[in-house]
Formats: C-alpha cells, sequence, structure tokens
C-alpha cells in the first residue's frame, strides 16, 4: 500500500490543489518519510522561512501549517523508510538558527 501511496504522489500535479495531497496523508499507511515529502513538495522550505506568515495563500498556509503540526505531533510513524531532506547545509544551518525542529532538518 505504501508504494500506492508514493506512486500517487509522483503522479501528482500541485496546481489541482490539496485534495490527493490530503488523501495520502489521511491514509494509515503514511508515514513520516512520506509526509515529510509532501512538507517539502507542497513548499515547506518557504513555510519553515516564515513566508506563511506574509502570503496571501490561505489554502496552502493551512494545508502546511496543519501538516506542520501533524508532524510535531507526531501523527505519522517512523517505519524506517528513507527520505533525504531536500535543503542545502546552508540552508540547514540558517533553519537550525532559527529554532527550526530538527525532525525538519534530518534525513530519515
Amino acid at each position: 500500500m505504501y508504494g500506492n501511496l508514493k506512486k500517487m504522489l509522483e503522479e501528482y500535479n500541485w496546481d489541482n490543489g490539496f485534495e490527493i495531497p490530503l488523501t495520502i496523508l489521511n491514509d494509515k499507511n503514511c508515514d513520516l518519510a512520506l509526509a515529510l515529502e509532501i512538507f517539502y513538495l507542497a513548499d515547506g522550505a518557504a513555510y519553515l522561512d516564515g513566508f506563511a506568515k506574509e502570503a496571501g495563500l490561505k489554502e496552502w498556509r493551512e494545508f502546511i501549517d496543519t501538516l506542520y503540526k501533524d508532524i510535531l505531533k507526531g501523527r505519522y510513524p517512523e517505519t524506517g523508510s528513507h527520505y533525504e531532506i531536500p535543503l542545502t547545509k546552508v540552508q540547514k544551518y540558517k533553519f537550525g538558527k532559527k529554532s527550526v525542529p530538527e525532525i525538519f532538518l534530518s534525513d530519515l
């Protein structure tokens, strides 16, 4: 089932809104690696940089904020799936200085 969720995500066009990502995130087989991948594909780096506070994109802001909080609350289990955080060393350092939680800065 995890493979099907991953395939859905890979084939998804982000211009189509958040229905499919929400379906994936609400699936019982969605794990931390997949949730982090969705977070970063939904421009999580901009969220971590504070863009959501300024953005007039209400639907995106609500989606990314909820996902951020769900990841912090431990909603998605770590299953051993691998995910490499798509940030440079400099970005990780800067976000670390901004007290961004380590879960968003460390590869799984």
